[in-house]
């Protein structure tokens, strides 16, 4: 695996350590004690090394080398729709112990799930169908 270390991804490289660690012991604090507000903060948590994860591996040069460029262009890192039910969901949680995510409650949801779909279009139709970029003919990263 690619990984040519520079002072801007080492940077982040610390920070996504930090911050996935953080999100692990949140998820195991979740699984001994089961308190709602610890498995949403997590996530949160796991969204946030997502949004860093371009940016470090594009500095330590993913972005020049193919198959990396791929993955950094029709993986969704960003998932920024997820921000906003996360912490909805993990202040519901804090204020209400007894709190859970209800059918009505999925609705949040929705967006997230339609920047997914989309993201798995674009890699089916330039992957499997045209073979070639259409989505991204420009070659740039479609998250900014």
């Amino acid at each position: 695996m690619l990984f040519n270390f520079d002072f801007y991804s080492s940077l982040l490289l610390i920070f996504f350590v930090h911050v996935l660690v953080y999100a692990v012991l949140l998820f195991v604090k979740y699984i001994k004690g089961k308190q709602q507000s610890n498995l949403w903060l997590g996530l949160f948590l796991v969204v946030a090394v997502l949004y860093i994860t371009p940016w470090m591996v594009g500095f330590a040069g993913w972005y020049g080398q193919q198959p990396y460029r791929d993955i950094l262009f029709y993986t969704p890192f960003q998932q920024l729709f997820l921000i906003g039910p996360f912490i909805f969901f993990y202040v519901n949680s804090l204020f209400n112990p007894s709190f859970r995510v209800s059918k009505k409650e999925l609705v949040h949801f929705i967006p997230a799930i339609l920047y997914f779909l989309f993201c798995l279009l674009m890699v089916v139709y330039d992957k499997l169908i045209v073979k070639e970029y259409y989505f991204l003919k420009n070659q740039q990263d479609p998250d900014p």
